[in-house]
Order: C-alpha cells, then sequence, then structure tokens
C-alpha cells in the first residue's frame, strides 16, 4: 500500500465522520425540541429529559453520555482528516496508528450502542403505567414520527462507526503486515 493513498483513505474517512456528527448533533437539537404527549400534556423531550421526574436520573446521564459521545467522534473526524492531510508520519508509524484508531473507533462505538440501548430501555413514568423511552418513541399516540425517524438514524450511524472502526483496524492491520513482511525477508 503506497503512503499517499493511505492518507487519502485517513482524509475520506474524516470526511465520513465529520458529516456523520454533524447530521447527529443536528439531530440532537432537534430532538431535544420535540413534543412528547405524556400524561395528556405536551412537553418538549428537554424538559422531561432535564428537568422532570418523568425520566430517572440514569436516563439523564445517558442522554448526556450519547449526547458527549456525538461529540467526541466529531473530534475524532477532525483529528483523522488533520492526520490525512499532513504527511509528517512515516509509514510504519502510520500503519500501527491505523490500527490502534480502529480499535479505539470500534471499542467507542460498541460502547455508545450500549447507551443506546440502555436510554431506549429507561422507563418513563406515565400514568396508568410506565413506558419505555423508545417505545414512546415509536408510539405515535405520544409524538410524531420524527423521533422515530431520529432514533433510527442514531442506531444506523452508530452501527455505520462500527463498520468503519473495524475497516479502519482491518487496513492498519494489513498494512503493518506489509510493511512488516519485507523487513523480516531482508534480516
Amino acid at each position: 500500500m503506497e503512503h499517499l493513498k493511505v492518507l487519502k483513505f485517513l482524509k475520506i474517512m474524516g470526511v465520513i465522520f465529520i458529516s456523520l456528527t454533524l447530521v447527529e448533533i443536528l439531530v440532537v437539537i432537534l430532538m431535544n425540541f420535540t413534543e412528547f404527549d405524556i400524561n395528556g400534556s405536551p412537553t418538549l423531550l428537554a424538559e422531561f429529559i432535564y428537568g422532570s421526574s418523568l425520566i430517572s436520573l440514569t436516563g439523564t446521564i445517558l442522554w448526556l453520555f450519547l449526547t458527549i459521545s456525538v461529540i467526541c467522534f466529531f473530534i475524532l473526524g477532525i483529528f483523522l482528516f488533520s492526520i490525512g492531510n499532513k504527511n509528517k508520519i512515516e509509514s510504519a508509524s502510520l500503519a500501527k496508528f491505523i490500527m490502534i484508531i480502529g480499535m479505539v473507533i470500534l471499542i467507542g462505538a460498541l460502547v455508545k450502542m450500549n447507551y443506546l440501548v440502555l436510554l431506549g430501555k429507561t422507563n418513563i413514568a406515565t400514568t396508568p403505567t410506565p413506558i419505555r423511552f423508545q417505545a414512546a418513541l415509536y408510539d405515535f399516540n405520544i409524538t410524531t414520527i420524527i423521533p422515530a425517524i431520529f432514533w433510527t438514524y442514531f442506531i444506523s450511524a452508530n452501527c455505520a462507526y462500527i463498520i468503519l472502526g473495524i475497516v479502519i483496524a482491518a487496513i492498519g492491520i494489513k498494512w503493518n503486515l506489509l510493511i512488516e513482511q519485507p523487513e523480516k525477508k531482508k534480516e
């Protein structure tokens, strides 16, 4: 593999990460202003996530962690793009860096998926029986179709992060093996 092709690959991955996370940030902002009809009164998601007793503290913390993880992936995208723009790292170090960053992306995406699953299972205190957050998102008696689309985007984008993490780590491993193979033959 050529060094310049790998740098171009990193730039492309950085652009993909930046574009996915910019849409995710927009979705988080728009979702905070979505109305939910809980217990007969319309309430914004931000009101019952941050300031009411309708959802547990765990749900609030998970929503904050989800928002923080989106911002972390945005920073990671900028970092990948900036590394792809610079030609200052030698090939062996860059191959190891790509492998490690791919593993970090994979672990981060799996942790973020856990946040999504746990947040989806968080109960909302409604009368007469509590309802899970994800069930409320998909219930058209509680809210419109927009939050369901947003929630599906969160899950889809996270699946894309998992796949990109696997691809980046695999390319790092392959390039690392290609670099080390000629060195072993020389010895």
